[in-house]
């Protein structure tokens, strides 16, 4: 059994021959010093994992050396980490609205990275296309601060760009699908921190929740697995989420108050599970010991009957340690295998 397999295996809650293992995103700094390489497909292939996470292609115009404008119009400084700091959004205005042009979604080079992935390994790991599903798109063009007002002060001009964020994902997805066989998305839209939701959920509910079903559905339709990720405490929306089709929820936010074992005992027959080695305790600060511990723990609770992918709890980002990240791929091979002994 290969890792595209596993993945597929876990997504339709049944048991591989081992435990999948998938990291949204491995920094460069960590991964030279673990691995002996900054390139993501080495990278993946060195450490085995079984997955990989790709994004659409977009062209950068550089202002200076930290500062870029994306093909979005949105302004980014680096920060060293998985996302670039938005600094700048292009619509500031419903005239802004009315003028703006979207990508285009069939540019040559949109997919440039999904086909190079996939000839190298697309027929022995899952390769996820990473996609959104609303709220992270509606954020950048309008800026946080505004996003958030304009959902409730002006809900026709915010849905109305909303419909067209959706039908630009779906042209994305779609394109994805016919010419390179996607089988599994993912969408990793932010809409909760640790205390609860970023947005009150029947404002959620009102706006967001529509286009999330639409966008949902429209990846289903065209046949995919879909894992949804949101870091904090997604209490109000998980049972919508689940209901609207996803496959796989992930990360399990420990920082949230969440244990893998009762999500597991609550959600384990409906949805698959991803996580939840906790980035931001054992793999910074403990040992490679502890951290082989908190993998046992995670299989332990979440891996019998299938519908299990190990993971950190968000990425491994910078603050790692390159021997934490070892230690936790090698625990996830010794004590991930079907029958589950851990």
């Amino acid at each position: 059994m290969n890792g595209r397999d596993r993945i597929i295996n876990a997504l339709e809650l049944r048991e591989g021959d081992a435990v999948p293992v998938f990291e949204w995103f491995i920094h460069e700094g960590v991964a030279r010093q673990a691995v002996g390489s900054d390139n993501i497909l080495d990278i993946v292939e060195r450490l085995d994992l079984d997955a990989i996470n790709v994004r659409a292609d977009y062209t950068k115009q550089k202002i200076d050396a930290e500062t870029f404008t994306d093909e979005w119009g949105s302004t980014r400084k680096l920060t060293g980490d998985a996302i670039a700091a938005l600094t700048s959004s292009p619509i500031k205005s419903i005239a802004d609205h009315k003028a703006y042009t979207f990508p285009d979604p069939f540019a040559p080079h949109r997919l440039a990275t999904l086909e190079k992935t996939m000839k190298r390994m697309g027929d022995t790991r899952a390769v996820v296309f990473n996609l959104r599903d609303g709220f992270s798109d509606m954020r950048d063009l309008l800026g946080y601060e505004n996003a958030m007002m304009d959902m409730l002060l002006e809900p026709d001009h915010f849905k109305d760009l909303l419909k067209r964020v959706a039908e630009y994902n779906l042209a994305v997805a779609r394109l994805a699908v016919e010419r390179f066989g996607v089988q599994v998305i993912a969408t990793t839209d932010d809409v909760a921190n640790a205390d609860g939701m970023l947005i009150r959920p029947e404002n959620y509910f009102e706006v967001l929740g529509p286009a999330f079903r639409e966008i949902i559905g429209g990846y289903k339709e065209l046949g995919c697995y879909v894992i949804k990720h949101c870091d904090g405490n997604i209490d109000a929306v998980v049972d919508f989420w689940i209901d609207c089709g996803i496959d796989c929820l992930d990360p399990i936010d420990p920082g949230a108050g969440y244990d893998l074992g009762p999500m597991k005992q609550k959600y384990g027959q409906q949805v698959a599970l991803k996580g939840n080695v906790d980035c931001t305790g054992n793999l910074c600060d403990g040992t490679p010991e502890q951290v082989a511990q908190e993998v046992r723990d995670c299989i332990r609770k979440a891996a019998r009957g299938g519908g299990y992918i190990l993971s950190s709890s968000n990425t491994i980002h910078s603050g790692v340690k390159p021997e934490n990240l070892l230690a936790m791929v090698e625990a996830a091979r010794k004590y991930g295998k079907y029958p589950i002994q851990a």
